[in-house]
């Protein structure tokens, strides 16, 4: 009986931290979207980051393809500044998976554009998740 329930509870625990690797930990929010022929300098809709835990902001795209043969996407993050230029917070190479920035550091309306694709003029991705 002992040994039955070290086994279940050993692979409890393994099935728990398999999942819980498969995508980073995003504390203060989320959301899942998707992307339909997007060109380059097209913009993700806004979310809001109060800042009040040190996650990283990330983007996992699940389901790549362009109008060629997809290999990857080139992401900026930004800071929203009304009546200003937006705060270009980094670029990341997206090839289909996970990519993160460190955390912002500063509460605002954050948001992603397509900057550059590697094979192809427009990107459709099944999956989108942000996290922040």
């Amino acid at each position: 009986m002992l040994q039955r329930h070290r086994l279940a509870t050993l692979t409890a625990g393994a099935l728990l931290l398999g999942a819980a690797g498969a995508m980073p930990a995003h504390a203060e929010g989320g959301r899942d979207s998707y992307i339909n022929g997007w060109t380059l300098h097209k913009e993700s809709s806004r979310w809001y980051d109060s800042n009040s835990d040190s996650a990283w902001t990330g983007v996992y795209f699940e389901g790549c393809s362009t109008d060629a043969d997809f290999a990857y996407a080139g992401l900026h993050l930004y800071k929203d500044i009304s009546w200003s230029p937006d705060v270009f917070k980094g670029s990341r190479t997206n090839r289909c998976g996970w990519v993160d920035w460190n955390d912002p550091d500063d509460a605002g309306q954050y948001y992603f554009a397509l900057k550059s694709l590697a094979n192809g003029e427009a990107l459709w991705v099944n999956k989108v998740r942000i996290g922040w």
